[in-house]
């Protein structure tokens, strides 16, 4: 072999390289891009998740608020009715005792 043909050799070695080692950036920007289109996605879905999670106890959290307000109204009417029975019973007494009154203050 002659120097211009080990020359040749070398330099179209050397082609060979640079070409692989072009594609070889190429491909490694390529799975970078990949990636984080990847990541990229993994993250829009875990914020959906946790969304569509955070609406639901959102959601559960005034259902529970709800029925204990319709509870303590309906807890609230039994009481209010018992005092307005009692008060009604205290009526007749105190028309009562308010007549006996009126009248040993007549007679005094």
């Amino acid at each position: 072999m002659t120097k211009a043909n080990i020359l040749s050799e070398i330099k179209k070695t050397e082609e060979n390289a640079r070409t692989m080692i072009s594609k070889a950036n190429e491909a490694k920007a390529k799975k970078v891009l990949e990636a984080k289109n990847q990541s990229r996605e993994l993250i829009n879905e875990a914020k959906n998740e946790s969304a569509a999670i955070a609406d639901q106890k959102i959601f559960q959290a005034k259902e529970k608020i709800k029925s204990e307000k319709e509870k303590m109204l309906k807890e609230g009417l039994v009481a209010a009715e018992s005092i307005k029975s009692q008060a009604n019973s205290n009526i007749a007494k105190a028309t009562e005792y308010l007549v006996e009154q009126f009248e040993r203050s007549t007679h005094a």
